[in-house]
């Protein structure tokens, strides 16, 4: 959870917060004079207290030439040279063409970067960006850039498995509009917020669809280092490599995912190196020099050493045992059918369904104005249109990563609350 004093530190001042909803339900609740106790948040994909220790020492040990302008626009060369065995070694990747800068700026600049690109590469006045959903926010990426984004959806009565002809008939829609054309698909293999892993055979779908209409790759692997113990992540990159050579793709990482230190925004951007180059040496330098070299050092030494795969193999137990946690305490404290709690097996999230006698923003409101838990709808803010296919549906997201302490304590204000599904 949370800390008063962290949120104190995030919030108090004349400056407007971020209109994202949860962060207005924060500031409200912190004006309120926390009712509850610390607020417990299982809407955010954030924990604000998780980052190493280990990893965050390294940052006092950085040389001090680290602290002005990198000198290369792919960033730091070490850091480079360890993200690269990272990728190569955790996706099986013996072989092929491609290559690895450091993104400084977050996951969605880089994805907004590539999006510039393939819109200057298009003519159509309508390019669709497809994803499965429900889903990140990628229209809040692509939108603006003039595309329009259309989604697969993703079934519950499937556990929430993508499927084939749900592809082909998004697909098919996309053809038959006038003036559309299918410009981009994205792959989020390990799925956020489903927590699903797809399957190999499906990911090959999605590559070879992409291929047969010429349309870019974007392969959002946010969440890739992030599985339960004994889960073999799906390798939707390596995929790419082996069946899309010809179309132009790029993979996003983010390190701050895997290792609790998202305001870092250090990541990776993966693709062929004819198109990393045009991303790094033309559109991230319209917006961009080369910076966060303390957190680049940092990082290249933490990938570098036995703490960081020692760490993930440790995260990789305690997410298996929160995961079956959260789902126990929904069936045994809120009531829950276990056929309503999704548990998944990677990334940080379960989905439970809300209860019958509620509606999603209803439940969630007086959820976190009775107990101080937030929680999200499967569909995170800013909410998607229904004209893109996003099928509304009544279930929330819980972010389980803060740990199974504070999942029990919130399911334990929920039920003391009456919010229970019967």
């Amino acid at each position: 959870m949370i800390t008063e004093s962290t949120l104190r530190a995030l919030l108090d001042g004349d400056a407007a917060p971020c209109a994202m909803p949860d962060v207005l339900l924060l500031r409200e609740y912190l004006q309120r004079g926390l009712p509850y106790g610390d607020p417990i948040c299982l809407s955010f994909g954030e924990t604000w207290d998780r980052v190493p220790p280990a990893l965050a020492a390294r940052l006092a040990e950085t040389p001090v030439g680290s602290h002005g302008y990198q000198l290369s626009l792919y960033g730091l060369p070490r850091l480079r040279a360890a993200l690269r065995e990272h990728i190569a070694a955790g996706n099986g990747l013996t072989g092929g063409d491609w290559e690895v800068a450091v993104s400084w700026g977050g996951t969605r600049q880089s994805m907004f970067d590539f999006g510039r690109m393939v819109k200057d590469r298009t003519t159509s006045s309508r390019p669709v960006v497809l994803a499965a959903g429900p889903s990140w926010d990628y229209s809040g990426v692509f939108s603006p850039l003039g595309f329009t984004v259309r989604y697969l959806p993703l079934r519950p009565e499937h556990g929430f498995q993508p499927q084939r002809e749900d592809l082909a008939a998004a697909v098919a829609k996309v053809l038959a509009t006038p003036g559309e054309h299918l410009a981009m698909v994205i792959i989020n293999a390990q799925h956020n917020p489903t927590a699903v892993n797809w399957s190999e055979q499906f990911v090959s779908a999605m590559v070879d669809t992409a291929v047969e209409h010429d349309a870019a790759i974007l392969v959002d692997d946010a969440y890739f280092g992030v599985c339960d113990a004994g889960v073999t992540a799906t390798s939707a990159l390596r995929a790419v490599i082996e069946r899309a050579p010809l179309v132009p793709w790029l993979g996003v990482r983010s390190m701050g995912k895997q290792f609790g230190c998202n305001g870092w925004a250090i990541g990776s951007m993966v693709a062929a190196p004819a198109v990393l180059s045009e991303l790094v040496n033309r559109y991230r330098l319209h917006h961009g020099l080369m910076h966060a070299g303390p957190a680049q050092h940092a990082m290249a030494e933490w990938l570098e050493s036995s703490d960081s795969a020692d760490f993930l193999t440790r995260q990789s137990f305690e997410l298996a045992d929160t995961r079956q946690a959260t789902v126990q305490a929904c069936v045994e404290q809120l009531g829950h059918p276990r056929s309503a709690v999704h548990a998944g097996e990677c990334t940080p999230y379960v989905l439970i369904e809300v209860p019958p006698a509620y509606e999603p923003e209803q439940y969630r409101a007086d959820c976190f104005e009775r107990t101080g838990v937030l929680v999200a709808p499967v569909w995170p803010w800013p909410y998607p249109g229904p004209e893109s296919g996003a099928t509304p549906l009544p279930y929330l997201r819980l972010y389980i990563a803060a740990g199974e302490k504070d999942v029990l304590e919130a399911t334990r204000r929920m039920a003391e609350a009456g919010l229970t599904y019967r």
